[in-house]
């Protein structure tokens, strides 16, 4: 067994001692995870099956959550079906974060150990761990998707199809990396580059089809501005002080359309290195940026930095030490500083609620408030930098 197999198994084995240690000793209570029962995102799902299903639990016992619209496509349905019993579908979370631990060693293995730590111990990651969010099994399928689509043989960059449709069907948000096969048109030898562009288009309409889009934006749960961290937060904030209604959805398109437009055209140098490494940052950069700007349920996303953080230090390694030092801080600054508002609610013993019980200028909902605005400023100086330097990157790969 080679040297670096050994240390990969060493880092896993490290890593899966500190989730057992959190999990045991119940240490989420040291972070911000807004809810007591474990995996509840992941029990959900089997849940709503069972209430909706079951003729002898009580119906009192379900209004929460039959009450309303599953939030989920179909398939998830199918995937409450593998067992009856609420207990072994909780343990199926544990092969999940089994995987999401593995991908986060395989990743970072190469890389100071602290940088492992920052990441695995983040608010983010703490976070979907505790609830067992389904993005844990959208995140492996990407993972999936990037190992495929970086291997040499041809055949192996068009299966990656599979676990890439696989994971819009069960959430839209990876139909952001479809643009990525435009990199690949040196394997496309006899097909015209039109034609396609043309079978990517029309790909992507039928994803969007296929994906229930349109079934589930209607439904999808909705977050105030206390509990917002996308893009939105800012027009939410404009509605709140004017009173003036706005389509935040609308003017958050309006403002990625405006923000990739600019970036074409900013005069900014991005470094040529590892097409390996250069994808794998496309892929995470393109899943944070869409669902910051198109979905309200953003924070979970931020897991999909691991991807770009490969490229970063191979920006240290050549050199770009300015470049390296800047992602990174805006990267885990994102990832931790979901705290701010943590410590506020702690130190003045309120909840993202008070400023609905409590409405007006006074001193809590102040301090609150701007931990808020300071949070979601943090989002758009990484999202922002995502654009402009994965739009550069994707533009210098499309001619070569």
């Amino acid at each position: 067994m080679s040297s670096q197999k050994i240390k990969l198994i060493k880092i896993l084995l490290i890593n899966l001692t500190i989730i057992t240690v959190f999990i045991y000793f119940n240490f989420f209570k040291f972070y911000p995870i807004y809810s007591n029962e474990l995996f509840v995102d992941w029990l959900y799902i089997h849940d709503y099956k069972y209430c909706k299903y079951s003729l002898i639990i009580p119906k009192n016992q379900c209004l929460n959550i039959i009450g309303n619209n599953f939030v989920y496509p179909a398939i998830w349905e199918n995937v409450a079906k593998l067992t009856d019993s609420r207990s072994d579908f909780k343990n199926i979370i544990f092969i999940i974060l089994f995987i999401y631990i593995f991908i986060i060693t395989f990743y970072l293995k190469d890389f100071p150990f602290f940088i492992n730590l920052l990441f695995l111990l983040s608010p983010v990651s703490i976070l979907i761990i505790h609830r067992g969010n389904n993005d844990l099994i959208i995140l492996s399928l990407i993972f999936i998707f990037n190992v495929l689509l970086t291997k040499q043989k041809r055949n192996f960059k068009f299966i990656s199809l599979v676990p890439l449709i696989i994971a819009i069907k069960a959430k839209i948000y990876p139909l952001s990396l479809l643009p990525i096969y435009m990199l690949l048109k040196k394997n496309l030898k006899k097909i015209n580059f039109f034609v396609y562009i043309l079978f990517l288009f029309f790909l992507t309409i039928f994803l969007i089809y296929f994906s229930e889009y349109f079934k589930l934006s209607s439904i999808y749960n909705r977050s105030g501005a206390t509990l917002s961290f996308s893009s939105a937060l800012i027009f939410k904030i404009f509605t709140f002080i004017t009173e003036i209604n706005i389509n935040y959805k609308v003017l958050s398109v309006v403002a990625l359309v405006i923000l990739i437009f600019i970036s074409f055209y900013l005069k900014i140098t991005v470094p040529i290195l590892s097409f390996k490494n250069e994808l794998s940052f496309l892929i995470g950069s393109s899943i944070v940026v869409s669902s910051f700007f198109l979905n309200e349920g953003f924070v979970y996303k931020l897991v999909f930095l691991i991807f770009i953080l490969p490229l970063i230090f191979e920006y240290k390694k050549k050199g770009y030490v300015k470049l390296y030092l800047f992602l990174l801080t805006v990267s885990f600054t994102a990832m931790w500083i979901e705290y701010i508002s943590f410590l506020v609610e702690n130190i003045l013993n309120i909840n993202n609620s008070h400023p609905k019980l409590f409405p007006g200028f006074n001193f809590n909902n102040i301090v609150y408030g701007t931990s808020i605005i300071i949070k979601n400023i943090i989002y758009w100086i990484l999202n922002i930098s995502l654009i402009f330097i994965s739009s550069k990157i994707f533009l210098k790969r499309l001619k070569i």
